[in-house]
């Protein structure tokens, strides 16, 4: 897992085999425990211009980097996702939201397909 290539700071979504844990994270503060790094199932590290992805599958495991600049496309939809903290249903985690760009292109025939996504923090 290379977490240099991850934005400096943003929010970290990550999940395991037994929790899912949701909050700021500064990279240099960012350390994985190696249970916690056995549990892992993905890894999500975003800002409002860029995710880095980790995700362990059977045969090995997936990193890349995301932006609007390492993806081909022709199109995106922004959707806006509220998030709450699981403590008080009622009042906003560390944002009241997170955003999922959708990275759109088109067949000849017109048919849309979404071709990949990002996380995307909202300041």
């Amino acid at each position: 897992m290379n977490l240099s290539q991850a934005p400096e700071q943003g929010i970290m979504y990550a999940l395991y085999r037994n929790k899912v844990v949701y909050q700021p994270y500064i990279r240099e503060n960012l350390m994985l425990q190696e249970d916690e790094e056995k549990n892992l199932l993905e890894l999500h590290l975003f800002d409002a211009k860029e995710e880095y992805r980790y995700v362990k599958m059977r045969k090995g495991t997936v990193e890349t980097v995301i932006s609007d600049a390492t993806v081909m496309y022709e199109d995106q939809y922004v959707e806006r996702i509220v998030t709450l903290d699981s403590r008080d249903d009622m009042k906003e985690a560390y944002n009241d939201c997170v955003e999922v760009v959708n990275y759109i292109t088109y067949d000849e025939n017109d048919l849309m397909t979404i071709q990949n996504y990002r996380l995307k923090e909202v300041q």
